[in-house]
């Protein structure tokens, strides 16, 4: 019985812009598997992040008060 030798997958030429964030084949790939992407809006106060608005306003009056208090 005779084999047919492996052969890996034709290689896909990639444009140069491809390399510096994925390509849509990635993309695609990641769709299909269910794989979902989620931006998420930080809010920075001092050196503190917060993925809540509420909790970076009330750190900013925390901070203002301790500053008001210090002078």
């Amino acid at each position: 019985m005779s084999h047919s030798p492996a052969t890996s997958p034709p290689a896909v030429k990639t444009e140069s812009w491809e390399n510096e964030g994925g390509s849509i084949e990635r993309i695609e790939l990641a769709d299909s598997l269910g794989v979902v992407r989620h931006m998420t809006e930080t809010y920075s106060v001092g050196g503190f992040r917060y993925s809540n608005l509420a909790d970076a306003i009330a750190q900013a009056r925390r901070m203002t008060k301790l500053e008001s208090e210090l002078l």
